[in-house]
């Protein structure tokens, strides 16, 4: 009898798993012919992937850079140098990273800075991140093994330049957080201790205990994939969130490290590593955020996808709203084309939430 019950309770387990997989694959199926508009989301054929968000309207960056391809570097400078209190640590980040972008394009303007003005912190901080971008560019996205000697050995070469450089920048400018974002991003090319790597980020969090960017760069260290593990990533995450206060864009560090988990695990990972309470928080904060914050874009893009991987369909359906039609941000551009990955999982979370 025992044994006739436990054979029982397998074979319904068994149909209920059937069931469920056939009720995925026709939900999958359905996903990919919904009716967006009928949910208020962007037609198909008017997707984007060439960005995470709309394009932000700034003409003084606009004429900062059309200036740095013509060889000017002054406009540049301008900027840099308004973007130089605690309040503007942000800005400034953004600035040296589009700046550094355009010196790996073409440094000419940025040599003639260095050259009229040896000892300007601005411009040594943006060569500095230059160096990185290029050692990283040189580097790849491979693992070392599947890397040439070639592209290892300038790799090996520009990245303990950059890291000087930062050093230098930081001792021009001590109250300053940009060099010491960019000594936390070579950290883990130059395999920093723990220990070593907790000295910098101290120092950096002096300046800025807040900086979004810092965190998402410290957080590549913690992970799996460099010289940390699931389990310090996410410590490092939650503890970043707990600390940040309400309505702080920070609590999303937790989506990037879900992401990463996910890069490693597969959607096992949204099972293991999301709670209730971390989706609750960071919704709450986005709602409260300033519209135009360019970080907010690739932050719903994470979101959406780990409501609907978690069965939070109608949460995610609103995101998806907010989002539009942009589709160039992760998880999306994680699959070979971005487009229908990002069309598949709104389709998802529209069937899921019910009728339109």
């Amino acid at each position: 009898m025992f044994t006739n019950l436990v054979t029982a309770v397998g074979l319904a387990a068994l149909a209920w798993a059937l069931v469920h997989v056939a009720r995925l694959a026709l939900r999958n199926q359905q996903a990919k012919r919904f009716d967006a508009t009928a949910y208020g989301l962007v037609p198909r054929d008017q997707l984007d992937n060439r960005r995470a968000g709309p394009p932000r309207d700034e003409p003084a960056l606009r004429i900062a850079l059309d200036a740095a391809c013509q060889g000017d570097w002054e406009p540049a400078s301008g900027l840099l140098a308004a973007a130089s209190d605690d309040k503007a640590w942000e800005t400034r980040w953004r600035l040296v990273e589009v700046f550094a972008d355009v010196a790996v394009e073409d440094e000419r303007w940025l040599r003639t800075w260095r050259a009229e003005r040896p000892r300007d912190a601005d411009a040594v901080v943006v060569h500095a991140h230059a160096l990185l971008l290029r050692a990283w560019a040189a580097r790849g996205a491979k693992y070392a093994g599947q890397t040439s000697d070639g592209r290892m050995a300038l790799f090996a070469e520009l990245l303990p330049t950059a890291m000087y450089a930062a050093q230098e920048a930081a001792r021009l400018a001590p109250r300053d957080p940009c060099p010491w974002i960019t000594m936390v991003a070579a950290a883990r090319g130059l395999g920093l201790s723990h220990d070593e790597f907790r000295q910098l980020w101290a120092e950096l969090t002096a300046r800025a205990p807040q900086h979004y960017d810092a965190h998402w760069q410290a957080l590549q260290y913690w992970s799996q994939k460099w010289y940390g593990s699931h389990k310090l990533m996410f410590k490092f995450a939650k503890e970043a969130a707990a600390s940040a206060p309400a309505n702080s864009l920070l609590s999303a560090i937790c989506l990037h490290a879900v992401h990463e988990a996910v890069l490693q695990e597969g959607d096992q990972a949204y099972r293991t590593w999301v709670t209730k309470p971390m989706l609750a928080r960071i919704q709450a904060d986005l709602a409260q955020a300033e519209p135009d914050d360019p970080r907010l874009p690739p932050i719903r893009h994470l979101l959406a996808a780990t409501l609907v991987k978690t069965g939070r369909y109608a949460e995610a359906l609103a995101q998806f709203r907010l989002i539009g039609g942009w589709c160039g941000a992760a998880p999306w551009t994680d699959a070979n084309d971005p487009t229908p990955a990002f069309d598949h999982a709104r389709g998802l979370a529209a069937l899921g939430s019910g009728r339109p």
